[in-house]
């Protein structure tokens, strides 16, 4: 099991690739270094997988700057947000895949 992070700048979506028998165990995302404006600005987190471009969840600059998450990926998938202000920071772990050890028949593609 290895730590994973990333930063995810504004305007510029991030490609995520668990590798090769592994997978990425998603858990937070946290808003980068705020400056001291007045608000309650709302941040939508959005994911890409398979195509399918889905909003993850939503951050709020004052009242919930950062959200946990239990999600694992298997296969590529890319991350990415609409705050014009900042970066959203990423974090979570990357660990072998446990289905494709024990049943190495379902992960065939």
């Amino acid at each position: 099991m290895e730590f994973w992070g990333a930063e995810v700048k504004s305007g510029e979506p991030l490609p995520v690739t668990p590798g090769e028998g592994m997978v990425l165990h998603l858990s937070q995302a946290c808003l980068g270094e705020l400056k001291k404006e007045k608000g309650n600005e709302s941040i939508c987190l959005f994911l890409k997988v398979d195509g399918k471009k889905l909003v993850l969840g939503t951050l709020f600059t004052e009242k919930l700057p950062q959200q946990q998450f239990d999600l694992v990926f298997d296969r590529d998938f890319e991350l990415s947000h609409n705050w014009k202000n900042g970066s959203i920071y990423f974090y979570g772990y990357k660990a072998s895949n446990p289905f494709e050890e024990e049943y190495p028949f379902i992960c065939q593609q």
